[in-house]
């Protein structure tokens, strides 16, 4: 039986809180032999911009068959929206999702850990070795679960030692900076009277209200002493250091594995033994640091300080950036990978896109949808490459290793590439049997590798540019079509048997250019251009001989009069396909090549000019202005059946009774206006339910409907299916 793969949700996962839930997670996963995916992006969302709001494409992944559940930490997401989003995905999933501390959701499980008694124990640190009776507590959020659990601790811990608080004494906040600033302002300002203590429901707001306490004069610990929460490296940083609780975050990870797991599979796995936490020592309650911890930690920020500076000051954003192609990139990237602690393996993959987009246009934007193409262009274990697999692979199978047969369980990190609005693909790193996360020193190097990979890209495409300029040169840049000396230079090598010249002039564009201007000539004849191409045999030439005339060199005897009426049919159809439309005057002339040795091409031209043998007129073929008129209006209601059409206002513009505009229209197309534009909308409803996430109101008023409720009743009448049911069944 393969094993169960778990996708973790989470972020900042270089943060100590962070690493201590995922080793819970992560072996617990090894213990009940599960694969692990933990999709994590690098930041919070908190502050949106281009580069930042491009990292959600990671989560579709979340939309892989691969995955049989997930646990998601939806409190390390700072932006509404975003939980929102990932909530969406998730639920569209249809696998079970186990919730980390979070209050009651509608649709996931929730795994806890009690936040009251370890707080409990941090106010009783306060009261029974320092004294202090008269103490304040500054908690999270109202109504946010782990808030209410570590003021309750505090509460606890103050009725079981018989000492006395009112509301006065516990103030709401908000996990940041904000309102221990304003705390400090009111006790610097005598507004609120001072307190002996005051414990902090987390290390950022012990550090905001230290620091800005002893900048107002008010001394910690001697004046009032100040406790956190979380014991994280800020804390420990700051000066002077703050007493804090190391929470049970391993305990909650491997907790919520094993509830997951147990949905998902109906058994009980074996438990990894617990840690729990525990006291943190430092100097703002009056205590001194813990000698062995200082000196580990001193250690370890010594170790990733030198690597960071040999990272900042090193070649490797100028070596990797020095290379044209996504293969020879990863060989650079190669020499770089021991910048990664720990790292067991890494894997580079990139999409197809990526890959293939030094073919496009530099605005073309690069994006990523699930089941998208990868192709891996890294492989390497801690001390060597490792093959590849060939070609490409689907997105929704993550990484090549998940499908692999393997005697052993695997965890690896995916995180994304990407630069401003465009997705490059995405990283996976594996730390092998160790249950670890990645370093702040990561997301410095994928930050290089992301700018190289931006780099790179810019490179193929500018050599592109370079290598085609000759082709630039012979073709012509509105209709793609080879130009005048691309026409010539073709038929001199390229000629072997007898040919025509075909000259096709369009005379109508000289009265348009005086009548709309450039502009609307150059539309008409790039129209016309592909109308033309779409003409063509296998082998005949086709260009642009000069901005009202094009020429056809045919291998095909006597091809004018086929090539005029496909041309003709072509022209008439267009008429009625708006911006679209080529329908104008065109007359056409044939010569034939009497010495194929040295092919005179712009003397052929002249006389094809001369021979003049079919014509195009417009009033020979626009016999019926009313059902132009009618076919151009119904093109135009199907590209926008979501505008407000009014059959009066319709009727009034082209100059006919509302009643005759429908009849007619109702003859012509046997639909009245109403349900075509209805029929309109729903063919975009269903574009939109099945391409897109959207959600089914914002896709009601895409498609101009104002009431929700209504939509859902016409989409129901004329499909069957309800909007929602309709994209369930797309997935299947």
């Amino acid at each position: 039986m393969s094993r169960l793969l778990i996708g973790v949700i989470i972020t900042d996962c270089h943060i100590d809180f962070q690493e201590e839930i995922l080793r819970g997670i992560i072996s617990q996963s090894f213990k009940s032999n599960c694969d692990t995916a933990i999709i994590a992006p690098f930041h919070n969302f908190s502050f949106k911009t281009d580069h930042k709001e491009n990292e959600r494409r990671i989560f579709n992944l979340i939309l892989s068959e691969r995955f049989d559940g997930f646990l998601y930490d939806r409190s390390t997401f700072y932006d509404e929206e975003i939980k929102k989003y990932i909530d969406s995905l998730l639920t569209r999933s249809g696998k079970p999702v186990m919730l980390l501390d979070s209050s009651g959701h509608k649709n996931f499980e929730t795994a806890t850990i009690d936040d009251s008694d370890a707080f409990e124990k941090i106010t009783d640190h306060l009261i029974e070795v320092h004294g202090h009776t008269r103490i304040f507590c500054l908690t999270g959020p109202k109504g946010v679960f782990v808030a209410e659990e570590r003021l309750k601790g505090f509460k606890n811990s103050m009725r079981k030692h018989g000492l006395y608080y009112d509301r006065n004494c516990t103030r709401y906040g908000d996990f940041w900076k904000e309102s221990p600033r304003e705390l400090a302002a009111e006790l610097i300002n005598g507004i609120t009277e001072r307190p002996e203590a005051i414990v902090c429901g987390n290390d950022i707001m012990a550090v905001t209200l230290t620091e800005a306490l002893i900048a107002g004069g008010i001394r910690v610990p001697e004046d009032i002493a100040v406790t956190g929460y979380d014991a994280s490296m800020e804390g420990y940083r700051c000066v002077p250091s703050i007493t804090s609780y190391s929470r049970p975050n391993f305990q909650l990870g491997a907790e919520a594995f094993r509830r997951l797991y147990r949905i998902i599979t109906g058994k009980i796995c074996n438990k990894v033994p617990n840690e729990f936490g525990q006291l943190r020592l430092g100097r703002s309650c009056g205590c001194t640091d813990d000698p062995k911890l200082r000196h580990d930690i001193v250690r370890k920020e010594n170790i990733n300080q030198r690597f960071e500076s040999d990272l900042l000051y090193g070649d490797m954003l100028f070596d990797v950036t020095n290379v044209d192609d996504p293969k020879a990139f990863g060989e650079r990237v190669d020499n770089y990978t021991f910048f990664l602690y720990k790292m067991s393996h890494i894997a580079l993959c990139l999409t197809r896109k990526y890959i293939e987009s030094p073919q496009n246009s530099f605005s073309d934007v690069l994006t990523f949808s699930p089941g998208d193409e990868m192709k891996m262009i890294l492989s390497k274990s801690a001390v060597k490459r490792e093959p590849m697999p060939e070609g490409y692979f689907s997105s929704n199978e993550l990484l090549p290793v998940f499908s692999q047969e393997r005697s052993y369980p695997v965890a690896y990190y995916i995180s994304p590439l990407h630069y401003n609005n465009n997705f490059f693909g995405y990283c996976g790193i594996s730390f092998g049997k160790e249950p670890m996360s990645f370093t702040s020193l990561y997301l410095k190097w994928i930050n290089y590798v992301n700018v190289a990979l931006e780099q790179v890209r810019i490179k193929a495409m500018m050599n592109k540019t370079i290598f085609d300029t000759n082709r630039v040169l012979l073709y012509d840049e509105n209709t793609g079509l080879l130009n005048r000396n691309g026409l010539v230079r073709e038929v001199a090598v390229s000629a072997s048997v007898p040919v025509d010249c075909i000259r096709i002039q369009l005379t109508g564009l000289s009265k348009m250019y005086y009548q709309s201007g450039e502009e609307q000539c150059r539309r008409i004849g790039t129209a016309f251009a592909r109308a033309l191409r779409d003409c063509l045999h296998e082998r005949e030439l086709c260009g642009v001989w000069s901005m009202n005339t094009l020429c056809v060199i045919t291998f095909t005897p006597d091809r004018s009069e086929e090539l005029f009426l496909a041309l003709s049919e072509r022209v008439r159809e267009s008429q009625f396909s708006g911006d679209d439309s080529c329908n104008i005057d065109f007359t056409v002339g044939q010569y034939t090549f009497p010495d194929l040795r040295e092919p005179d091409l712009p003397d052929a031209v002249h006389k094809a000019a001369v021979n003049r043998v079919f014509s195009y007129s417009l009033s020979e073929h626009n016999a019926n202005p009313q059902f132009e008129k009618l076919c151009l209006l119904r093109n135009k209601i199907m590209k926008n059946p979501e505008a407000p059409w009014n059959i009066s206002e319709i009727a009034d513009q082209l100059y006919l009774s509302k009643s005759y505009l429908q009849k007619i229209y109702k003859t012509y197309f046997g639909k009245s206006i109403i349900e075509e534009m209805i029929q309109f909308r729903i063919e975009k409803a269903k574009a939109l339910l099945s391409g897109t996430d959207r959600t089914v109101t914002d896709i009601s008023r895409e498609c101009g409907y104002s009431s929700y409720n209504y939509f859902v009743r016409q989409f129901k009448s004329a499909e069957g299916l309800s909007p929602s049911e309709y994209r369930t069944s797309c997935k299947t």
